[in-house]
């Protein structure tokens, strides 16, 4: 249970860095016609997207979005986030809205960037991360450059919990290194069809 636990917290941190590195994957996961059929451990449904970015269940080009999470998170304790990660066919995409940017973005931006979903099953969890580029806060620890944010969200399959962070890094396409503050905590509940 340790090296499960283990390997989840490498590939939490990992995951958010870059498709260069690799994930562990379901090995269960098979394509069908309308999704991905994660094994018989986890959900099974015609809307369930997890995969790897680059194998597809969707054979139909569909350019509706299938939305995984829609949810209000507490970020850092006292503030929200809304966070919504959908797939549109292939691609997975998630908008994150913090109502305080900390000095990394402007209160209450939406941003919005490319998205994964990595099943574990030897962990019973799911984790979503995603690549959220920001514009420069001249104000900001990063001033005129802009701000990279790289999101990562945990569910255990039995559980609604999810939590994770939003981890702020200074220059344009950079999401990995020391950050310029802390990562900003993200908790909450996800509520019935998230």
């Amino acid at each position: 249970m340790r090296s499960a636990h283990l390997s989840w917290a490498f590939a939490l941190a990992t995951s958010a860095c870059g498709d260069d590195i690799p994930s562990q994957m379901a090995t269960d996961t098979e394509a069908t016609s309308g999704g991905i059929s994660t094994g018989s451990s986890g959900p099974s449904s015609a809307d369930d997207p997890t995969t790897d970015p680059g194998a597809s269940g969707d054979t139909t080009g569909s350019t509706e979005p299938v939305v995984v999470i829609d949810v209000t998170l507490d970020l850092e304790s006292s503030r929200s986030a809304h966070v919504r990660i959908a797939t549109i066919g292939d691609d997975v995409q998630a908008t994150v809205t913090p109502s305080e940017g900390f000095g990394v973005v402007d209160d209450g931006v939406t941003l919005q960037g490319v998205a994964r979903i990595d099943r574990f099953e030897e962990a019973g969890a799911t984790i979503y991360t995603a690549r959220l580029p920001g514009e420069a806060v001249a104000a900001g620890p990063c001033g005129d450059a802009p701000v990279s944010l790289a999101l990562a969200l945990h569910v255990d399959d039995d559980s609604t919990f999810i939590a994770g962070g939003l981890t702020p890094y200074c220059g344009a396409d950079t999401w990995f290194g020391v950050p310029v503050i802390e990562p900003l905590r993200m908790a909450g509940r996800l509520q019935a069809g998230d």
